[in-house]
């Protein structure tokens, strides 16, 4: 890659790498067959290079995703108090075409996933960390659909306690988890579509 990175948050999509450029709020596009960047654009206001990251820090302030309905970018900002934000990107002009304002501290959050367009926050709990035993959970939902939050409580197998990696690959409904130096693959079963949506 041409810069340096932060964070854990970078994607593959539709050919080109995705990702935060070292101590910036830019998000860069480096195109995987010709081998040049191909674009880059500011997140406006965005925290980045530790400000607010997610709980294991990492400098993982602003964290790139896709699922079914494209490319977003997750992050938070000092105007929204530190709480999750994403943005839908356009992956090849890389404008935004929508962002919407969570009321969920990202630092709260292990690291957090984009599927059918909802935001999912997940809490997993670290070595030697007691406070929250039984703590590893999805525990919130943002559904970018119908601008609202969402109940959610689901259980997230930990078993190497050092979450510091999850995306969802919509070609084949599973998660990618990179915990603590190991790949795990959960895969994701989803009900019919909410007729009210």
């Amino acid at each position: 890659l041409p810069n340096r990175v932060d964070g854990t948050g970078f994607v593959v999509y539709d050919g080109a790498v995705f990702y935060n450029k070292e101590r910036t709020r830019n998000i860069v596009k480096y195109d995987l067959r010709t081998r040049i960047k191909s674009g880059e654009a500011i997140v406006n206001n965005a925290n980045y290079h530790d400000t607010s990251p997610y709980r294991w820090g990492g400098k993982s302030d602003i964290d790139l995703a896709v699922d079914e309905n494209g490319l977003w970018v997750i992050y938070a900002t000092e105007a929204n108090n530190g709480r999750l934000v994403v943005s839908q990107v356009n992956p090849y002009t890389l404008r935004f075409e929508g962002t919407w304002e969570t009321s969920f501290d990202k630092r709260l959050a292990s690291n957090a996933f984009m599927a059918c367009g909802v935001l999912y926050a997940v809490r997993s709990v670290y070595q030697d960390d007691d406070s929250e035993a039984g703590g590893d959970l999805v525990l919130y939902a943002y559904n970018t659909n119908r601008a609202r939050e969402e109940p959610v409580h689901i259980p997230f197998p930990n078993p190497y306690q050092y979450v510091s990696s999850v995306d969802y690959n919509p070609r084949d409904n599973q998660l990618y988890v990179w915990n603590n130096y190991n790949v795990l693959r959960y895969p994701l079963e989803f009900g019919p579509p909410d007729p009210t949506a």
